[in-house]
């Protein structure tokens, strides 16, 4: 057990290294970005202060200008002041001429004294409006470069006030600073919290954020995509390498069979019968034949790689052409002991496209079921169709595929079975160019398949006027 996992590390050495590398450089990247966010909390933390600690004189300025309005000047050197208090308003007047008095400072001054010691007597629901302290409070907080509005609440004397904006929750309060107080406690108090605070403080770093993801899942991505273009490589090669040696396989028997076959004509041809003769010579046909079946298989693929294959598209019955691609195994079948069985539904199969190379895809399946039947070929086949798609259903009884030959099945050069194991006879092209035929008259081909219970291809195609 822990020889293999050691093994399973040796063989992904690099791609454990690697990604361990990317996740670290992210991780580092992201405390980085959580030491900014903290930063900017902080500097947040201190403008809200700032703020709160500079309402007060903010909001006595205020006052002050709401609560004496204009001064006017007499011809007699008269001035007057109106005062707005809760008990009504008071109209002052007095000379401008006035001396200082012995402490240096003028009736006015000494005036504006008295009005100040008064105003900060009164609670401050009775100086200004809930509208007017919003617009001091976000004023001063733009001013000190808090640029997200707050919800706010002043406590007079440990009771909440009626100036408070509007669906204010004290029990969301993040910030609480005293704006005044005295010998028995905090006689006024400011609740402030910032519902957009999280996503205020984050924007100022999310680029950075975004882009350091956004890097780093691009590195990862092409990674990973490197990683996997590298196995696929490798597995190409591996396949090729069984094509090769296949192919080889598959050369060699007929030209061993072909000259076994003439060494007898040339040793003994003289003695045969005309019966014998024909025999030899039936079997050289045949296994040039089959030599020629090869190589024009190998010529297809190769022509549609290069994109050179078109079709020599005209009007077929699809059912005729799956008829007589049934018939050519029919005799094979009996004489292994199987049957194969054709169910077509009746209709019109009228279709648009090239007989040859369709009935070359269709044998290359039946062919295909009957190679992997298992000893006795047992094989249906069935057709049906629709106002919109004809289906074609192979369905053998033989070994069947496991999940990672069903991934693999249409692959090019790709054999369930590996190395010089022939017990099968092919080259691995034949799925892959079925897959290609089918493709090419607009059609969909799947497999479906149980190990050892058998399996089943399913051809769709559309069922489109001749004229498309």
């Amino acid at each position: 057990m822990f020889q293999s996992i050691l093994d399973h590390l040796k063989a992904n050495s690099i791609t454990a290294v690697l990604t361990a590398a990317v996740i670290g450089a992210l991780f580092l990247q992201l405390n980085l970005l959580s030491g900014q966010l903290e930063l900017q909390r902080q500097q947040f933390e201190q403008q809200v202060g700032t703020t709160s600690t500079s309402l007060n004189e903010r909001v006595r300025m205020f006052v002050r200008r709401k609560s004496m309005g204009a001064f006017s000047n007499r011809s007699a050197a008269d001035s007057t002041v109106t005062i707005t208090t809760p008990m009504g308003q008071t109209t002052l007047r007095w000379t401008t001429g006035q001396v200082p008095n012995a402490m240096g400072f003028s009736d006015s001054s000494l005036f504006e004294g008295l009005i100040d010691n008064f105003q900060n007597s009164l609670p401050w629901s009775a100086q200004v409006t809930q509208v007017e302290l919003d617009s001091i409070i976000n004023a001063q907080l733009l001013q000190n470069g808090v640029r997200t509005s707050p919800k706010w609440a002043i406590v007079e004397n440990g009771y909440l006030s009626n100036l408070a904006s509007a669906e204010f929750d004290p029990n969301l309060t993040t910030f609480n600073y005293v704006l005044a107080e005295s010998f028995f406690g905090p006689t006024r108090q400011l609740l402030l919290y910032f519902p957009s605070e999280k996503f205020y403080l984050a924007r100022r770093v999310y680029m950075s954020l975004i882009a350091s993801l956004l890097f780093s899942a691009v590195i990862l991505v092409a990674f990973f995509g490197v990683q996997r273009q590298g196995r696929k490589q490798k597995r190409l090669a591996e396949v090729k390498s069984d094509f090769i040696n296949n192919m080889s396989h598959e050369f060699k028997t007929p030209l061993a069979t072909i000259n076994l076959a003439v060494d007898a004509l040339m040793k003994n041809g003289e003695k045969m019968t005309p019966s014998q003769m024909q025999s030899y010579l039936n079997i050289v046909k045949k296994e040039n034949k089959r030599m020629n079946a090869q190589m024009e298989s190998v010529l297809q693929m190769s022509m549609m790689d290069k994109e050179e294959l078109t079709l020599d598209k005209a009007a077929m019955d699809i059912s005729e052409v799956l008829t007589e691609a049934v018939q050519h195994f029919k005799l094979a079948v009996q004489e292994k002991q199987g049957w194969i069985d054709l169910n077509i539904t009746e209709g019109n199969y009228s279709y648009f496209g090239d007989r040859t190379q369709f009935k070359s895809a269709l044998t290359n399946l039946i062919d295909n079921a009957v190679k992997y039947s298992n000893g006795t070929p047992k094989i249906s086949i069935q057709m049906t169709h629709s106002t919109k798609a004809f289906t074609i259903l192979v369905r053998d009884r033989g070994i069947g595929m496991d999940e990672d030959t069903l991934n693999q099945v249409f692959d090019r050069f790709y054999r369930a079975t590996k190395g010089n194991i022939h017990d099968v006879k092919g080259h691995g092209l034949g799925l892959s160019f079925v897959k290609e035929i089918i493709e090419k008259h607009r059609g969909t081909i799947s497999v479906q398949s149980v190990e050892g219970e058998g399996t089943t291809f399913k051809v769709v195609l559309e069922n489109i006027p001749h004229n498309d």
